[in-house]
């Protein structure tokens, strides 16, 4: 069961994060009012624009104007011979990009290798209340604390419930929020066949043209997919890898019952990265497993998955396995 959030927002807070002003708004997506763009500068209308710091250097046509300042000859002697000390200058430490996006828990982290690849695409597929949700949250989280951008695209939730879903869990974005540094989108995918065409459509476009975050999340497409066969299916996820080799990390949820063995086969081909979680029985205690099927430069290795629960004010806590075999 996923966590609830026992705190609620101002009233004041907006539903939204702004989205780009070029896609117009069409039920389904809602992407809010446009931000504030930044400020124009005024047009000098052809005239030129004085600047006083200049009007004070003086030109050529005055150097006769003054006396020439004379250096007294002892100032002279030696200074043929003297060279000028070369000034050093030490470069500044830039600092460095990451390039995996982590989710703050070490046992998970191992599981991939350190983290999920950046201008990537990832699959998250999952039974109900396996976690997809709060998996999402953990990486906007961390993403937003490694200063990246993030958009994420809510079929699931509202973003009010979203926003207090975190805090619950530990990992308040309130001022990511309020700083647009985190942008949230209701997605109303739940439409009828003509409807979601257009709607995946309109989805591809925005990540293709619209978009301006670092990290782009769906949660969750499922209601879409229901719609179309294998083959748009296989089409979508390859659009979004090449949106993703772009610059774009992108971050797609599931259902696991809305795909077959063969779907799940040929789109873990196409993917960056596969994740997949499910609830187990492990001992007399029930938990999550989130299993690594697919991970881009990480070396696969026997014991690719890790059980969690999902504490209040902590978010993604792994089991022990001494406690799960209990």
């Amino acid at each position: 069961m996923e966590a609830q959030a026992p705190t609620t927002l101002p009233e004041a807070l907006p539903e939204a994060a702004p989205a780009d002003p070029a896609l117009p708004a069409e039920p389904g997506i809602d992407t809010g009012p446009p931000p504030a763009g930044p400020a124009v500068l005024p047009e000098s209308n052809g005239e030129p624009i004085e600047d006083p710091a200049v009007d004070a250097i003086p030109s050529s046509d005055d150097a006769g104007s003054q006396p020439d300042a004379v250096m007294p000859t002892s100032a002279l002697s030696g200074l043929e011979d003297e060279e000028p000390e070369e000034e050093i200058y030490e470069d500044e430490p830039e600092e460095e990009e990451p390039v995996l996006l982590t989710l703050g828990v070490m046992d998970i982290d191992k599981k991939l290798g350190g983290g999920i690849p950046l201008e990537s695409l990832t699959l998250v597929e999952g039974d109900p209340e396996s976690g997809k949700s709060v998996l999402m949250e953990q990486l906007a989280y961390y993403a937003l604390r490694q200063q990246l951008t993030v958009s994420s695209f809510l079929a699931e939730m509202k973003p009010r419930e979203f926003l207090d879903q975190m805090t619950s869990l530990g990992m308040d974005t309130m001022d990511y929020y309020l700083l647009r540094r985190l942008s949230l989108y209701p997605a109303h995918f739940r439409v009828d066949q003509n409807e979601a065409e257009q709607l995946t459509g309109r989805l591809l476009k925005y990540l293709e043209k619209g978009a301006d975050a670092d990290v782009i999340m769906v949660d969750s497409v499922t209601p879409l997919l229901f719609h179309f066969d294998t083959r748009f299916v296989l089409s979508f996820l390859a659009q979004c890898k090449e949106l993703a080799a772009l610059g774009k990390t992108i971050v797609v949820t599931l259902h696991s019952y809305a795909i077959n063995e063969s779907l799940r086969l040929r789109a873990g081909s196409i993917v960056d990265a596969h994740l997949r979680l499910r609830i187990e029985e492990l001992g007399k205690q029930v938990v999550r497993t989130l299993e690594v099927s697919k991970i881009r430069g990480a070396i696969k290795t026997i014991g690719n998955s890790v059980s969690f629960t999902v504490e209040p004010g902590i978010g993604l806590k792994t089991v022990p396995i001494s406690k799960t075999k209990a």
